[in-house]
């Protein structure tokens, strides 16, 4: 935790229930679990990770200058005070956000988990606060916004000594609100601890990140523990077509609001026109209703408009300004993004790369399709062999030609066996690599086809300089070349 943005922190006060040895108390003003960054006068949080045990390194920690020791386990006596706590990892997240005097009790702090569509429901959300006149900080995916300065989004590597500084500088540049993505990994690694969260959103909660979770259940028991950060006053929002989170609705205290495509939403979306190009529906909530035309097509989008309007209407924003938020966000990264070049087919690239994600998608390439969906999947299909079967799965159901690469083909040899022979009407072809697949699949559509190039990553998953083109550009560079009329020369 840097010390430019710290106030100094008592950490027998903070850590009033902990059981102190050592020396006297401390007072710091920055913290760290890297005892290799240890400053003179820091506080040194040991974090056992899958990695490493932070414990074993309190000693180099206190010969580096460390003035106080955060421990769960004991360990011998330093010069240093040693506190000894429950969990280092909430006690790690507590200090940081204690060493910026926690920004969240001063801003309203929107926290959105789900399998999908966080970063969706947060670009949404922006637009809807910044049409209402609000200063907003993002934190997704897709980008990252302290109120001042943009930049590339955050990833499962975020910190609470990332989070807690970040949280700060929008504060400090005059953000009356802040979004915020949540991972499952996050979650359960605790790096929300200290934090508290005016709203609560959850998307689509399923089943994803089994290699990081080991089961379901552990996956969805993260995904809840996001509702132990709700303030008491705090609002959650549930997506009402989702089993698993509308049984959240019997653990919330405090107030609540369901979104959905169902009749029995308080939030109601009804979709009464669909095409390659846009997607129009009713927004209904109350005795209010609205016209609505995205540009982003597919119901699992117009979910996400629902989820964005019970959190604005949540805060008081009036409904022709949510609308005129939501027309406002023309495309997404890899959210449905559309690739047109003039071209008799719809392309799409889309970072689908779960099972309820890959499926929604599919869902509405299917429903734009009049003859074949053709899907070129990721590089990163699945992570267990369970999930790669029900993507499978998916695939065989839903597209009529799948396209994948020989890296992939490697990882899921199954996919080729007896059973996905039976198959007769889905067809399964090997490109040398990510480009050829593309290439394959726009050069085998037309008319009536639908093309999805799924599991693509965003620009922000891009290094500065690296070789990889994003999927869009590549499928357009292809789409241009294929248009593009030869030129003869004649005499």
């Amino acid at each position: 935790m840097s010390r430019d943005q710290a106030v100094g922190v008592a950490l027998d006060r903070l850590f009033s229930g902990a059981c102190r040895t050592g020396a006297q108390g401390a007072t710091v003003t920055s913290c760290t679990s890297d005892w290799r960054r240890i400053q003179p006068g820091d506080a040194f949080v040991a974090v056992l990770t899958a990695d490493h045990d932070g414990h074993d390194y309190a000693e180099r920690a206190v010969k580096r200058g460390a003035a106080a020791v955060i421990v769960e386990r004991a360990i011998p006596v330093f010069s240093a005070p040693v506190y000894h706590v429950a969990d280092t990892r909430v006690a790690l997240g507590e200090l940081c956000q204690a060493l910026v005097d926690h920004p969240c009790q001063r801003m309203r702090v929107i926290g959105v988990v789900g399998d999908q569509g966080k970063a969706a429901t947060i670009a949404l959300l922006e637009s809807i606060y910044v049409a209402a006149g609000y200063e907003v900080g993002v934190l997704s995916t897709l980008k990252t916004f302290d109120g001042m300065t943009r930049s590339e989004g955050i990833d499962d590597d975020v910190t609470p000594a990332m989070l807690a500084a970040r949280l700060a500088r929008m504060e400090a540049a005059g953000c009356t609100h802040a979004l915020l993505e949540v991972t499952s990994q996050s979650l359960a690694e605790l790096k929300l601890a200290g934090m508290e969260l005016d709203t609560v959103v959850a998307t689509t909660i399923d089943s994803a990140r089994l290699d990081l979770h080991q089961s379901v259940k552990n996956y969805r028991d993260a995904q809840r523990r996001i509702l132990d950060y709700l303030s008491a006053t705090g609002v959650a929002i549930v997506n009402a077509d989702d089993p698993v989170s509308c049984r959240w609705l019997g653990e919330i205290a405090g107030p609540a609001l369901t979104y959905g495509l169902g009749d029995e939403a308080q939030i109601n979306g009804v979709v009464v026109e669909e095409n390659a190009c846009e997607t129009v529906f009713i927004l209904s909530a109350g005795t209010d209703s609205a016209a609505v035309r995205t540009s982003i097509v597919g119901r699992q989008h117009v979910t996400h408009c629902l989820a964005a309007t019970a959190v604005a209407l949540a805060h008081g924003i009036e409904f022709q300004t949510i609308a005129q938020g939501i027309e406002s966000v023309k495309k997404l990264p890899a959210r449905m993004e559309r690739v047109d070049c003039g071209q008799d087919f719809p392309v799409f690239v889309d970072a689908a790369r779960t099972v309820s994600g890959l499926r929604a998608t599919l869902r509405t390439a299917r429903a734009l399709s009049r003859r074949r969906v053709i899907c070129v999947m990721g590089e990163h299909v699945a992570a267990t062999a369970g999930e790669s079967e029900a993507i499978r799965g998916v695939l065989e159901k839903m597209a009529d030609v799948t396209i994948v690469t020989d890296a992939v083909a490697s990882l899921h040899e199954g996919w080729f066996g007896v059973e996905s022979a039976k198959h007769d009407r889905h067809q399964l072809q090997i490109a040398a690599d990510r480009t050829d697949a593309i290439a394959m699949a726009v050069a085998m559509a037309g008319d009536g086809d639908v093309v999805v190039i799924a599991g693509s990553r965003t620009p922000t998953d891009f290094t500065f300089g690296a070789a990889d083109a994003a999927d869009a550009d590549i499928a357009r560079g292809l789409l241009y070349a294929a248009s593009r009329p030869t030129l003869r020369l004649v005499g």
